[in-house]
């Protein structure tokens, strides 16, 4: 009859540290993913630019609140895009920050 209570006592004092285990899962997870979509973001950005479409290219900037850079040297014309991932577990954030910038960028060849 000693250890009744023996096992709600360790749940409770595991709980907090799953708890922070899977809110640090989910941030790389979700870090993972915006950078998978940044990597879209950039080849669907490159195709406006070679199509000249620099309207949808800065609208599509705007609406995905990117912020975008051209470096040009020589015959390339390179296409730089940052995100920022707000991060939500504390473990993380101590690594990381509260945001964790992401970045992609492509080279063009234009003649």
């Amino acid at each position: 009859m000693k250890n009744r209570g023996q096992a709600l006592v360790e749940f409770i004092i595991v709980l907090p540290i799953f708890l922070l285990l899977v809110m640090s899962l989910v941030d790389f997870g979700n870090i993972i993913y915006k950078k998978y979509v940044l990597e879209n973001d950039i080849d669907l950005l490159a195709k406006m630019y070679m199509n000249s479409d620099y309207g949808k290219m800065n609208s599509y900037v705007k609406d995905k609140n990117l912020e975008i850079s051209y470096v040009t040297k020589n015959d390339l014309f390179t296409i730089n895009i940052k995100k920022d991932v707000n991060i939500i577990s504390p473990i993380v954030s101590l690594a990381l920050g509260k945001k964790y910038e992401i970045n992609t960028s492509k080279a063009l060849y234009y003649e």
